[in-house]
């Protein structure tokens, strides 16, 4: 009889130890992320690199192929959203900017 007590009790403190411990496994495991919604209402997840000190950038294209807008992901886990209409790009100095963004907000012959 006092074998079996000793045996619940020390069961039960081995369950209640698990799940005092496993949220924070799962807590610690969890990377932050930057999410945002894109032109087609999708939700986009992005990730801040710390050992690069840079961002994940994704690029949100619109039906005809034209980019609308960028969206990169801060060191605070913001997101910075950048428009087409932010930059001064035309045919002639479309060359000047490297990248797909914000070249892709245009169409030339």
């Amino acid at each position: 009889m006092r074998t079996s007590a000793v045996s619940i009790s020390l069961s039960f403190s081995v369950v209640l130890l698990m799940l005092l411990v496993m949220p924070s496994t799962i807590y610690a495991a969890s990377e932050p992320v930057c999410t945002y919604r894109n032109s087609e209402d999708e939700t986009i997840f992005l990730k801040y690199l710390p050992l690069l000190k840079r961002g994940q950038d994704y690029v949100d294209f619109g039906q005809d192929g034209k980019c609308l807008k960028r969206a990169i992901c801060t060191d605070t886990f913001k997101i910075l959203v950048e428009d087409c209409a932010q930059h001064k790009i035309n045919c002639a100095n479309k060359d000047r900017f490297t990248g797909v963004f914000p070249a892709c907000c245009l169409k030339c012959p």
